[in-house]
């Protein structure tokens, strides 16, 4: 064995496995070509209805996936026998020893006829095994030079195994009229065929087992180099072959050299297959019947060395020579590993040309048929005619012909080549402008071409702009609109397209450009030509000088007029047309446009013409950036011809064209050909039931800027949707764009190759650590300086925090500047310095060590490159991802690295059991859940703080028995103030460790989830580890929704319920707990989108599978609250302040599980107007706390204590409210900030803050919210602390503590910014927004709010976030409705309005909809003005929006003073004064009340301009806006003397006398 493994290992041997033993132990001593004659036994082995099969799978199959299912139908049904559809074996024997080897042939012909004769594949079509055999004289040519060749046998022998493999039917084996003479014709049974000498074998008689076992090894002594019997496990003698050089060189000749570079770079034999697309050439020489075998030889060998030099320009091979039908073949492949180019089928069809009378086609079937059913032709199929990107004038379309086996071929085409005749003036733009699709998202660009050719009038010098992008960027267009443009403003615009091959044909851009500028491109003759250049130089050049009309006609020409040249593709320009420019541009005015792909992604450097024309200071270089998110979806929506798309294939869209326009289109365009897309007809604002499916789909309805001049059109709007079951993050990519990234991955070294490969297994983002894991047998030194080198050339780039990765490959941040430079290019002949390129690249080493986290710089390269992999190779790569990782599968330190679901691992055991030290890190961190920053606090906290004992009926200390809260408890106020001292200890005694606590990281949870849990969930469901899978996906969705990213939880939860739905995973029983878990994950986040009906629904099924059943009739509630309340009491009885887990991880978990349902359950009910819906309410929350005093865990009490109290303030019980409040701060004091006490206790004082703030207990709130916020400094708790300064800045803003705001936003804007939190940063800039509307003063501008707004509202985590989104889009419409903007204000306000349905009564909630309520006041407003025939609609809606605000305001009574400002202005402009004047009263006394000093400020302005006011008012923030004054940190209320006054004036419209309004229907005050 330790041989073998040496062997295995050796370059001789893995050379040697991909080289028949003829060759092996052939004779290398002779010249090529040579000929070797001996005798020998062939069988031929065709797989009858391959290419049905082949067809059946390309035409049914979707989506590029067929010829993977191919391959593996294939090695399902035939893989022990042959990989392709036919086989040719050969046994090299002695004359003397024919017999008996034909006897052993048979035997191994019958026996695959037995066991594969014919087989059902699983698409309903048969594969069918036919052999034939021969014997005789064999011929074996080799063809070839120094470093390539070829074999091939010939001779009669393989001429009569073809014929008699013809003559074979299904599970037949048939014998050669010699083989037949030559065999043991006692040993077989046959039967003649009709007028054939060849007969089909049936059996081989009269022989034992035990003896053809005897027969077999005698046939074995006379094969050379057979295994001998000691090494059985050896299929072949040439894998254990020692180091010899000489022969290894002679081995290597006839591999290709992509195998050859894998296998000098060390790749394991396993990795050397790959799955790809590629282009065949077949080459067909046919020879005359009276040829011998030396001119047979001498043909073929001069034939291969033709096609060889043509193809190997091109990156061509010659992969197999065989003899097929009464002439020799070549089979020649573009596009093979390391060979692939974006313009391969460009080169096959160059190629074919040039060899003339050779065929070629994409598909290696219908190339065979096209050969021969189009003799004499270079013909290929419609893909590599579309693939080519060749003008339609270098084809013919021939006449269909039936081809065998060939159902549909589709259109054949005739190539015709590229001639001088055929390319004259024929460069004309392929890309046309549509006055219906206009483009989209270049505006830039197009300003600077604006720019650039109005300061060019007058010019006396050309000028040049170059817009430089990869492919697909959209250059075409661009150039194409710029022509159009051009045209329009009546200059003389000459514009043309080049292609790869005019790069080669001297003069000939120059050429076509003026034979286009002079009219004469479409004459078909020398004399047209001639005739039309007379009349246009007559009487301006002698007629001896007309060869030298270029100068002198254009200085004529362009003194009239602008002269634009437009040329697209310029890197096409051969340099002989650069050069005629160079000098044409230094004398002539002429303006011209150019389109380019960057030198640097090309073979070969510009030439010194074009390097000079690239660096002139004329040139304007700019670089194309990719499409923003917003212009992917107006393009989408553009190409579909419809107006709405689903917001599943918009992130579908976006994320997988990575703002590519081409790249747009070809998903698009391979979605709609496999009938993937359905279109309807458009119903505005139709509404729809609560569906979890569409709960994205429809959160925003996309409708294009365009919308408008479609409808006026009088045209039927269509929107798109997807078919039900298709599942886009399945899809493959379509073969284009496959293409282009492999043509980018084989522009590689073979060590690049396998890191690019094995990173793809990992995903788009992935750590060093665990590609290093996978890769085969590399070296850290290796990687890295083979992961610098693809750093250095951009595949890769490396990040040192994981931040910065996520924010490069987020859709929401904004999109590069538009790159406008001068060129920096070097051109040929001009060398590199080599010392600072080696310094270079050794600097980025050393970067690349300290990096840990890498990823693609191109995801298209990502998604090739893994599909490359066959199969088995990425189960076994998966597996070696999933091993690695799976100890890392928990939170991070900072937060306490348990579960995300608690305890959920301790729920499916039986899953887990293979993850090492998994079990090892759970018993470690299930005791201590908490952060490592509160463990240091601890250590000095606690050593100061010990637990105030109660006065009350003797018991002992509270550490040691139960809590007795006394019948007479302290006041309220002396409680808070007791906890508002605590924290202040708590401070100060942490400040000392605080320098410890800083060199702590903050929380790496969502680093974790994207690095480790997300790969997890994908590397399972690779592998079919269905369980394990929806495992990770469970914790998956629960992190996203501990991060506020509800869409990506959303879409972790419909991958598990399309796995849970899947037939592979139904016999796999889903766990209870799993299945409870998925339904309150799918609960909380129909909760967070505002679909309250959906999200009771789910957490009802959850409670119910964790034996928690929540009743549904008041009846139930009744008899289910008796019970709570008496469970309640007996809990309060035997209450422990031990943290005590000896309940077992298993019955926590469901614990856990089931408050946290009920914790949704009674926020959900407290949202529902229905009287009845306050019983529900309150008993899920009483059932909260009973499930948490089950659980013993005093963070969890505490929890259900403060959500009982908010609870019961909603609901207006004072009295437990109250009680609760005061028990939750009272047993926090009793945590002793051990373990999770201390991220308790700042969580109390954050929802306490909360509650104050809803309440309007101002002033405690703000004392409340400023510790909450220390505490989170300390603790390294961004998340919690963000949301604290939320609501201390709301506090404050209320009080119109303005100074100390601005220093909370500024704290607030420091927070976000640094940990790039995209909801934080929509909370600020909503409050940015209330500044500037209720303030008078700007923190930041308002085109900054706006700006940031435009930019993110696609924000898959924004838009599920309807409350902020709801403030932001109202304040926007308030802007310009105070404006008078109003087409500007619509879109924002009907976005507003289409959120209020999914927006629940939390404090940001209600504070979205009063501003969405003044939005409507300012419209009635100006519909009294302006529109009077509307205001009886738009009051009715008004009345009926205040009601709804007011009745959920009862949950934050904060609010009711802006609500009755607002109502009192309404029935102010409806002409009725004395409710007016009510409700404003009203307003002011509910100011008082709940301390809500910012609305009484604007109420006396309101009260003075209306009512009291003897002198006009004069309204001073319409005088300010829209350049408000900024408020810098440092600055006072004395620098701003009248900001209190800087309120906007709600203006009374005068009501026309004669024609006044009806009375409005007056409620009840």
């Amino acid at each position: 064995m330790e041989q073998r493994k040496s062997s295995d290992s050796s370059i001789i041997g893995k050379v040697a496995a991909h080289v028949p033993d003829l060759i092996v132990y052939g004779d290398f001593s002779q010249e090529v070509p040579f000929i070797e004659s001996f005798d020998g036994v062939l069988l031929f082995a065709d797989i009858s209805g391959f290419t049905a099969l082949t067809e059946k799978f390309s035409m049914d199959t979707s989506l590029d996936r067929g010829a993977d299912q191919l391959t593996q139908t294939l090695n399902h049904y035939v893989g022990d026998i042959v990989e392709g559809d036919a086989l040719l074996a050969l046994w090299k024997v002695q004359r003397s020893q024919l017999s008996d080897i034909i006897t052993l042939a048979l035997k191994c012909s019958l026996r695959i006829q037995e066991e594969y004769g014919v087989r059902e594949t699983e698409v309903g079509l048969e594969l069918r095994v036919k052999i034939g055999l021969s014997a005789g004289h064999i011929s074996k040519v080799v063809v070839g030079d120094n470093k390539h060749q070829y074999f091939l046998v010939i001779g009669r022998a393989v001429d009569e195994v073809r014929l008699a493999q013809n003559l074979a039917k299904a599970s037949e084996v048939i014998l050669s009229p010699n083989c037949w003479e030559l065999c043991n014709r006692n040993m077989i049974e046959i039967e003649r065929i009709k007028d054939q000498r060849a007969v089909k074998a049936r059996y081989i008689k009269n022989i034992s087992e035990t003896e053809f076992d005897e027969f077999f090894w005698k046939c074995t002594e006379y094969l050379q180099n057979y295994p001998t019997g000691e090494s059985n496990s050896i299929l072949r003698e040439t894998s254990t072959l020692s180091p010899n050089d000489e022969l290894e060189k002679s081995l290597r000749k006839f591999v290709m050299r992509n195998i050859l570079k894998k296998i000098d770079d060390n790749q394991p034999l396993e990795y050397l297959s790959e799955l790809r697309p590629v282009t065949i050439v077949f080459v067909n020489l046919q020879f005359d019947e009276s040829a011998n075998t030396l001119h047979l030889c001498k043909a073929i060998h001069n034939a291969n060395m033709k096609i060889s030099d043509t193809i190997h320009v091109f990156s061509g091979k010659i992969n197999k020579v065989f003899m097929f039908d009464k002439g020799c073949t070549f089979l020649c492949v573009f596009g093979l590993p390391g060979d692939k180019q974006a313009d391969e089928s460009t080169h096959a069809l160059d190629s074919a040309f040039k060899i003339f009378n050779f065929f070629i086609g994409q598909k290696v079937n219908l190339a065979a048929r096209m050969m021969m059913y189009y003799p004499g032709l270079v013909s290929c199929d419609a893909v590599t005619y579309a693939n080519s990107r060749l003008p339609h004038y270098f084809f013919e379309e021939l006449p269909q012909t039936e081809m065998k086996g060939v159902v549909n071929p589709g259109v054949v085409y005739h190539y015709l080549g590229i001639s001088e005749k055929t390319m004259i003036g024929k460069a004309y733009l392929t890309k046309e402008r549509s006055e219906c699709y206009p483009l989209l998202g270049r505006e830039k660009e197009l300003e600077i071409y604006d720019t650039l050719l109005k300061g060019f009038v007058g010019s006396t010098e050309g000028r040049i702009i170059m817009y430089e992008g990869l492919m697909g960027y959209g250059k075409s267009q661009l150039l194409a609109e710029i022509a159009y443009l051009g045209q329009k403003a009546g200059h003389r615009v000459v514009a043309m397209e080049l292609t790869k091959i005019n790069v080669q044909q001297n003069f000939f851009a120059i050429r076509t450009l003026m034979a286009m500028f002079l009219g004469i491109d479409a004459c078909k003759s020398y004399d047209a030509r001639q005739h039309i250049l007379q009349g246009k130089l007559r009487g301006v050049v002698e007629q001896t000088y007309y060869c030298l009309l270029n100068n002198i006609f254009l200085v004529k020409a362009v003194e009239k007029d602008i002269l634009i040249f437009v040329i697209d593709e310029a890197h096409f320009i051969d340099p002989a047309s650069w050069e005629f420019l160079d000098n044409l541009l230094s004398s002539i005015p002429v303006f011209m446009v150019m389109s380019l792909a960057p030198f640097s992604c090309q073979a070969r450097l510009p030439c010194v013409s074009a390097a000079s024309i690239i660096n002139n200071a004329k040139t304007i270089y700019v670089q194309l950036q990719e499409l923003k998110p917003s212009v992917i979806l107006q393009k989408a929506c553009q190409d579909l011809g419809v107006v709405s798309i689903p917001r599943e294939l918009e992130t579908f869209l976006i994320q997988r064209s990575h703002g590519i326009p081409f790249y747009c289109e070809e998903l698009l365009r391979n979605l709609h050909l496999n009938n993937m897309l359905i279109f309807h007809l458009w119903e505005e604002e139709e509404e729809v039931d609560d569906e979890w499916e569409i709960l994205f789909t429809n959160a925003i309805k996309v409708i294009p800027s365009k919308t408008e001049s479609l409808s006026s059109l009088d045209n039927d709007l269509y929107i798109c949707t997807i078919r039900q079951n298709v599942k886009l993050q399945n899809i493959m990519l379509p073969p284009t764009l496959k293409g282009i990234a492999l043509a980018e991955l084989d522009n590689m070294s073979p060590s690049e190759q396998m890191v690019v490969k094995c990173a793809a297994i990992i995903g788009l983002t992935f750590t060093t650590e665990l590609l290093l894991h996978i890769l085969p047998e590399w070296t850290k030194r290796k990687m890295n300086q083979t992961l610098a080198a693809l750093v250095d050339s951009h595949i890769f780039k490396c990040f040192n925090k994981r931040k910065d990765s996520q924010n490069a490959q987020s859709q929401d941040m904004p999109s590069i500047e538009l790159l406008v430079c001068r060129g920096m290019v070097r051109s040929t002949g001009q060398e590199s310095d080599i010392r600072s390129s080696v310094y270079n690249r050794i600097k980025q080493e050393q970067l690349v060590m300290q990096c840990s986290i890498m990823a693609f710089c191109t995801p298209l390269l990502q998604e090739a490159a893994y599909e490359v992999w066959l199969k088995s190779q990425k189960k076994a790569l998966h597996l070696k991802c999933v091993s690695y990782l799976e100890g890392q599968a928990h939170k991070c330190r900072r937060c306490g690295e348990g579960d995300f679901i608690s305890f959920h691992r301790h729920t499916v055991e039986m899953i887990l059991v293979n993850t090492g030290s998994q079990e090892d890190i759970s018993e470690q961190h299930k005791e201590y859940p908490f952060s490592e920053a509160a463990s240091l606090i601890i250590k000095t906290t606690l050593k100061n703080l010990q637990a105030p004992s109660f006065e009350g009926d003797g018991e002992k200390a509270p550490s040691q028995g139960a809590i007795d809260y006394g019948p007479a408890p302290q006041r309220a106020e002396e409680i808070e103030k007791e906890f508002l001292e605590r924290l202040d200890e708590i401070i100060q005694h942490s400040d000392r460790d605080q320098e410890k606590i800083r060199r702590l990281g903050s929380c790496k949870c969502e680093e974790i989830v994207e690095s480790v849990f997300v790969p997890l969930a994908r590397h399972c469901m690779a592998m079919g580890e269905y369980a394990r899978a929806l495992y990770y996906l469970l914790e998956c969705a629960a992190a996203y929704l501990h991060l506020s990213n509800n869409y990506m939880a959303f879409c972790n939860l419909n991958t598990a319920e399309n796995l849970i739905k899947s037939v592979d995973f139904r016999a796999t029983v889903i766990n209870q707990f799993e299945e409870a878990t998925f339904y309150s994950l799918k609960g909380e986040v129909c909760y967070n989108m505002g679909q309250m009906n959906l999200a009771k629904k789910f957490i009802r099924k959850a409670l119910i599978l964790l034996n928690r059943r929540f009743p549904f009739t008041l009846i139930g509630v009744f008899f289910k609250t008796l019970v709570e309340v008496s469970k309640h009491a007996s809990h309060q009885k035997k209450q422990q302040f031990l943290y005590s887990r000896s309940k077992g991880e298993k019955k926590l978990a469901f614990l856990y599980q089931q408050g946290h349902c009920l914790s949704l359950l009674w926020q959900l009910f407290s949202l529902d107007t229905a009287t009845n819906s306050k019983k529900f309410c309150r008993l899920a929350a009483l059932m909260k706390v009973n499930s948490a005093e089950e659980s013993e865990d005093e963070s969890q009490i505490i929890s259900s204590y403060t959500e009982f109290s908010l609870c019961c303030q909603m609901m207006g019980y004072q009295d437990e409210w109250m009680k609760y409040e005061l028990m939750a701060i009272q047993r926090s004091s009793h945590l002793q900030v051990i373990g999770g006490g201390l991220l308790t206790t700042v969580k109390l004082a954050q929802s306490l803050a909360y509650m104050k703030l809803c309440l309007g207990n101002l002033p405690l709130s703000i004392q409340l919210g400023y510790r909450a916020h220390e505490m989170c400094v300390r603790l390294k708790k961004p998340k919690l602390d963000y949301l604290v300064l939320c609501m201390l800045f709301k506090a404050l803003f209320l009080s119109i503590r303005y100074q100390d705001c601005v220093r909370v936003l500024s704290w607030m804007e420091e927070l976000v910014v640094k940990e790039e939190r995209i909801i934080g940063m929509a909370y600020f800039f909503s409050y940015c927004l209330e500044l500037l509307l209720y303030a008078g003063f700007s923190f930041k501008s308002f085109k900054e709010c706006l700006e940031f707004i435009q930019r993110n509202e696609k924000n898959c985590i924004l838009m599920s976030q309807n409350s902020i989104m709801l403030g932001l889009y109202s304040s926007l419409a308030i802007w310009f409705a105070r404006l008078h903007q109003w087409g500007n204000f619509k879109e924002p306000f009907e976005k507003a309005r289409r959120l209020l349905r999914r927006t629940n009564a939390s404090f940001f909630a209600i504070s979205g909809f009063c501003r969405f309520l003044e939005c409507e006041v300012l419209v009635l407003r100006k519909h009294i003005e302006e529109k009077p025939e509307s205001v009886r609609d738009t009051r009715t809606k008004t009345l009926k929006d205040l009601d709804q605000v007011l009745s959920r305001c009862s949950t934050s009574p904060i609010y009711y003073p802006r609500v009755y400002h607002l109502k009192a202005y309404t029935f102010l402009v409806l002409g009725s004064e004395e409710q007016s004047q009510i409700y404003l009263s009203k307003a002011f006394k509910l100011c008082d009340i709940y301390g809500n000093l910012l609305e009484k400020s604007w109420l006396e302005i309101s009260n003075e301009w209306w009512f009291t006011g003897k002198d006009p008012m004069e309204d001073l923030w319409l005088k300010a806006a829209p350049d408000f004054p900024k408020w810098e940190i440092g600055m006072t209320e004395e620098d701003f003397p009248e900001i209190h006054k800087t309120k906007y004036l709600l203006r009374v419209p005068v009501l026309d006398i004669n024609n006044p309004f009806p009375e409005p229907e007056i409620p009840d005050v």
